[in-house]
């Protein structure tokens, strides 16, 4: 006989669970409570035996088991958020390289870019607006397989200077039978803040918001 059966099939007065009624989680004080009572009703002809009243015990025990487990891990996690947080605030003024493909102009300056070939090929570049309209292609020659910085003044291709914002820059590469090479993209800048945003929190590098995890190295 499980818990629940054993007791529905007790007469427990109403008002002895009535404090339990409007509750979602029964803890483990409430169970005590409801075994008590089963106790105290039983059928003095029909008593429950010792196998039942351990199971019944031990089901207790892992209740509360559990809820201590849960606010352990809850713990867990706000002590992890706090450690992350403090990691992250010893990173502003330091400039660091991250995975993606992104460059941003801010307050006229312009981020750093790069590129690395998996071996020697050609090399053009197109850089996209936040919109995804192409701003800007650049012919960059041959290139070996070392890292390479993207050369771009922030400019259109008619020659003017594009406004503050966010931008994307593709690298396609060829070698010499016009087979593509793959490429590897990052990008440079400096962390200047940490900001919070429904429990995450990102690193400020110009315009962008950086996750820990895109991290590549600390220059600086």
């Amino acid at each position: 006989m499980n818990q629940v059966s054993s007791i529905s099939q007790t007469s427990v007065p109403a008002a002895s669970v009535s404090n339990s009624a409007g509750k979602n989680i029964l803890t483990q004080a409430d169970f005590l409570k409801l075994f008590t009572k089963q106790l105290q009703y039983q059928d003095p002809m029909n008593p429950m035996d010792n196998y039942q009243m351990a199971n019944q015990m031990a089901q207790f025990n892992m209740v509360q088991a559990m809820t201590d487990m849960k606010d352990s891990v809850k713990s867990l996690e706000s002590y992890q958020a706090s450690a992350n947080s403090l990691q992250m605030a010893g990173l502003i003024g330091k400039k660091a390289e991250t995975s993606g493909s992104t460059i941003s102009i801010s307050q006229g300056n312009l981020s750093e870019g790069y590129y690395q070939l998996n071996q020697s090929g050609k090399v053009t570049i197109q850089i996209f607006d936040s919109q995804g309209n192409l701003v800007r292609a650049l012919n960059a020659g041959v290139k070996d397989s070392s890292k390479q910085r993207l050369i771009w003044d922030g400019k259109n291709q008619q020659g003017t200077a594009l406004p503050e914002g966010i931008y994307t820059f593709q690298v396609s590469a060829f070698d010499e039978s016009g087979q593509s090479i793959p490429v590897k993209t990052s990008k440079v800048g400096t962390i200047t803040g940490i900001s919070f945003e429904e429990g995450t929190s990102y690193l400020k590098m110009g315009l962008e918001k950086i996750a820990m995890n895109e991290i590549i190295s600390i220059l600086a």
